[in-house]
């Protein structure tokens, strides 16, 4: 079915904006765009008076089947079944397409539960977003991510499990290079699966065509990992000149995940979060912010990713992250570009999806007001199209989603 929606703010997710232009798409993709299509033919004619419109958001980094409760830990060891796990990860799905984001860069799901959550979703048994997939982290024995990873000792068990990964049709590897604030008994940013290793998973990983992101905290786990040939890092929390040349360098791509970080300090031990995640978190955002900031600044490649799933950091809030890269320096047509077309880039489907060009995926997301204007445009979704389809609406009624048989 053709539509087209007329008298629209379009960013376009690769840093153009054009207002009062026009969409043409159906579930083929995007057929063409601009002023010049407003008499077009089309089954479907919307007025998109005072809406704003991107690509789809991508949220590069969530742990899909976590809900953002005050003790993480406390969720796993309850949801100790892949049942369990499918059930929470399905609810999340609504919530992502709802906040306006149509594609979920996993980063870590037990049983591997992202993997056949994404096949489902494409199958068209469950509405959800596009699922880009890891399964099970990779991770030393009793490191950071051993509850619901895979844990392997030297090079030659990291090499299997990255093939393993592979195997069972991983979209990316998630490798687990340090501690990190939500583990109990261990330092936030302490290396822990040593260069070796990691070169051993980035290889295979390579070899298959198949990226690679890395929980990277502190520098020696960060430099790891950057000699290691790995395509991303996620966190970063202690970024220095050293490893900030090093990313430019490579084009190494990052996903701060500030929002994470923000919400365990501002909501704290009152509101149930174990007290030795809020004192990681303090010391981590000594440095972290004034961190993302000169990554940025250098030209560093960045992702727009909350790290979903840890306390009081939802599924449906990647807004939040856009609100504090703002604070930080970042403009409002750059903060689009790290949700879009920098993902689609980092996941290697930017000829298919992440910006608004004839021929690509119709994944959409159109919003009230401008966000140049208004930063509160992003919480105010109205509708999402993926693949060409409706669907979410907040115009047909409270929560409108399409109907899945």
């Amino acid at each position: 079915m053709v539509t087209r929606i007329d008298h629209l703010t379009v960013y376009d997710g690769r840093g153009g904006k054009e207002q009062e232009a026009s969409l043409l798409f159906d579930e083929s993709g995007i057929l063409a765009t601009g002023r010049g299509v407003r008499e077009a033919e089309a089954e479907t004619v919307i007025d998109g008076t005072g809406l704003a419109c991107t690509p789809g958001w991508v949220q590069s980094h969530s742990h899909i089947a976590l809900d953002g409760l005050p003790n993480m830990q406390a969720q796993i060891a309850r949801d100790n079944t892949e049942s369990a796990v499918m059930a929470s990860a399905a609810r999340n799905c609504l919530r992502c397409l709802k906040s306006g984001v149509v594609a979920v860069r996993d980063m870590g799901t037990a049983f591997d539960v992202s993997i056949r959550l994404r096949d489902v979703i494409n199958e068209g048994r469950l509405l959800g977003p596009r699922i880009y997939a890891p399964g099970r982290v990779i991770c030393m024995t009793g490191g950071h991510g051993a509850d619901f990873g895979i844990e392997a000792d030297g090079p030659h068990e990291a090499r299997k499990a990255a093939r393993g990964q592979i195997k069972r049709g991983a979209d990316l590897i998630k490798i687990m290079a340090t501690g990190g604030g939500q583990s109990r008994g261990m330092k936030a940013g302490v290396p822990q699966l040593n260069f070796e290793e990691i070169r051993a998973i980035a290889e295979e990983a390579q070899h298959a065509g198949v990226p690679t992101a890395a929980h990277a905290q502190g520098k020696e786990g960060v430099m790891n990992c950057l000699r290691a040939g790995v395509e991303s890092i996620e966190h970063g929390v202690t970024l220095d000149e050293e490893q900030i040349e090093l990313m430019v360098k490579q084009g190494t791509f990052f996903c701060p995940t500030m929002a994470g970080l923000w919400y365990v300090i501002q909501k704290g031990v009152a509101a149930g979060i174990p007290p030795y995640v809020v004192e990681k978190c303090k010391r981590q955002a000594e440095t972290h912010f004034s961190g993302f900031e000169k990554a940025y600044r250098a030209g560093v490649r960045i992702l727009a990713g909350t790290d979903a799933g840890i306390p009081f950091t939802y599924q449906d809030d990647l807004a939040t992250e856009f609100v504090l890269m703002r604070q930080h320096g970042m403009p409002v047509r750059e903060i689009i570009t790290a949700a879009t077309y920098t993902p689609a880039q980092a996941l290697g489907v930017d000829q298919k999806t992440g910006s608004i060009e004839a021929g690509k995926w119709a994944d959409l997301t159109l919003m009230e007001g401008d966000p140049e204007e208004d930063l509160e445009a992003f919480r105010r979704v109205r509708m999402v199209y993926k693949g060409g389809q409706l669907v979410y609406s907040s115009e047909k009624g409270r929560d409108w989603f399409l109907p899945v048989l």
